[in-house]
């Protein structure tokens, strides 16, 4: 694992600076202060630091600075409680506390993950899928689109939207669009998941789904446009309930992390969504939910 030091003074905050790193990732070296540490740094090839602005000895600008100067020249993280400097000797600077995936963001833009030969061919083995998933979507219907008998119950139509969101939302795949190879991954997934959502939002609407099931039993695999009118909507992706973008985001990380039974990850997230949102109902319902699965 790649060496990342973490330097606070508050030792809540430095733990929770430590459990907010991606998990299996980072090694940390935990310090509430100055004093030695760039000494300690001199043979160890460091490079990225997370520095909280007050210290236990003083400044974290001043930790900064001497840090600019190891050979291994880190990447700085500046952790800030209020405002943010405009410079500074530091890459980036965050206020903080934020939510993980926040910090982890702000991580990830200092140093993106390494992307080995092994990763590579993953993700050449990906392009692939993608690739022979949409050659077979004008022969599919819409529930083989999401993988579901035709006489699924609504619930398991959702499931299995929520699973394919987690694997082939085309925002999991932003980061690598600066490269090639990156960017047409990325527009495979962008074009295969606009086809599944236009699939879940015609089998996830009461009045769609049953036109649909008359096309089928007509042999037609598709709605006509005019078809899709009048709709009925039944359950809703949670993301379309908030009102603020942070909302958004906060919910559709809950929704991945209840299609996966991750009960603690979708608490985490649906409360971060609530403290941003007016009183959502559909909020408090799903976190009854995970609150209701974690005491079982």
């Amino acid at each position: 694992m790649e060496e990342i030091l973490i330097a606070c003074g508050d030792v809540d905050l430095l733990r929770k600076i430590a459990s907010d790193l991606p998990e299996g990732r980072y090694k940390p070296i935990a310090t509430k202060s100055a004093s030695g540490i760039v000494a300690k740094l001199q043979k160890r090839d460091v490079k990225i630091a997370v520095v909280h602005e007050t210290l236990g000895d003083g400044s974290g600008l001043a930790l900064c600075r001497d840090l600019r100067e190891l050979a291994s020249q880190p990447t700085i993280l500046l952790l800030v409680g209020d405002r943010l400097p405009d410079e500074g000797p530091f890459d980036l600077a965050l206020k903080y506390p934020v939510p993980g995936p926040v910090f982890r963001n702000a991580l990830n833009r200092l140093a993106p993950q390494d992307r080995s030969e092994h990763d590579l061919l993953q993700w050449k083995a990906f392009y692939k899928e993608l690739g022979a998933r949409l050659e077979r979507l004008p022969q599919q219907s819409y529930y083989q689109m999401l993988g579901v008998r035709r006489d699924a119950p609504h619930h398991a139509i959702v499931s299995a939207y929520d699973a394919a969101s987690v694997r082939f939302h085309p925002d999991r795949y932003t980061q690598f669009r600066s490269e090639r190879w990156g960017e047409a991954l990325y527009e495979r997934a962008n074009d295969l998941f606009k086809q599944v959502t236009d699939a879940y939002s015609i089998l996830s609407d009461r009045r769609l789904k049953k036109k649909y099931d008359q096309a089928l039993n007509e042999g037609r695999l598709r709605l006509e446009a005019d078809e899709k009118t009048g709709q009925d909507t039944g359950p809703d992706l949670l993301e379309n309930y908030a009102q603020t973008a942070q909302g958004k985001k906060f919910l559709r990380l809950a929704q991945r992390d209840l299609a996966r039974n991750d009960w603690t990850a979708a608490l985490q997230n649906l409360r971060f969504a609530a403290s941003m949102e007016d009183d959502l109902a559909v909020i408090a319902e799903k976190i009854a939910l995970c609150e209701s699965k974690l005491k079982a």
